[in-house]
């Protein structure tokens, strides 16, 4: 059995990784199908960073003959968080631009739509994460990647969004 304390690290590592992912489609305009086969393409070309990432949160030393994907990403979290993006886009874009106040997808920066897109998906399509939890990981994304102000920015859309989807 795996320590939870791995397991942890390896979805943060996940979510993180997989904001970058979503950053390089937003940027290319590549289609929303296919997200998780072009993901685990993806994840080759960046190996370093998702091994730096990966010690940065405290993940144990890998042996290079082991797999790193394996340990270092959560894989149930990945195939999950792409269905609900593949198959809700539209919806969770339009979330976005219905509590992004005078901005939308196609004019916020795209480093924070991808927080976004991820946050959403996790509140309004995967059960099993928290809202809260959602939420919280997209602020720390947010002061990491995105301008100054940006996270508290994201914390009031998804909140407007928490509280839309409560109701339903």
């Amino acid at each position: 059995m795996s320590n939870p304390r791995d397991s942890i690290i390896q979805r943060m590592v996940s979510r993180e990784i997989f904001m970058k992912y979503l950053y390089q489609k937003a940027i290319s305009k590549e289609a929303w199908q296919n997200i998780f086969n072009d993901f685990c393409e993806f994840v080759p070309k960046i190996e370093e960073d998702v091994l730096e990432l990966y010690y940065e949160k405290g993940g144990k030393e890998i042996d290079q003959l082991e797999n790193f994907r394996e340990l270092t990403l959560d894989g149930g979290y990945l195939m999950n968080i792409s269905d609900a993006i593949e198959d809700n886009i539209d919806e969770i874009d339009l979330y976005i631009n219905k509590y992004a106040r005078n901005w939308s997808v196609e004019t916020l920066p795209a480093v924070d739509v991808s927080i976004l897109r991820i946050a959403i998906a996790e509140i309004a399509y995967m059960i099993d994460i928290p809202n809260k939890v959602a939420c919280n990981v997209a602020v720390d994304l947010a002061k990491k990647y995105c301008d100054d102000n940006s996270y508290k920015y994201i914390n009031g859309i998804l909140g407007s969004v928490t509280s839309e989807t409560e109701k339903k």
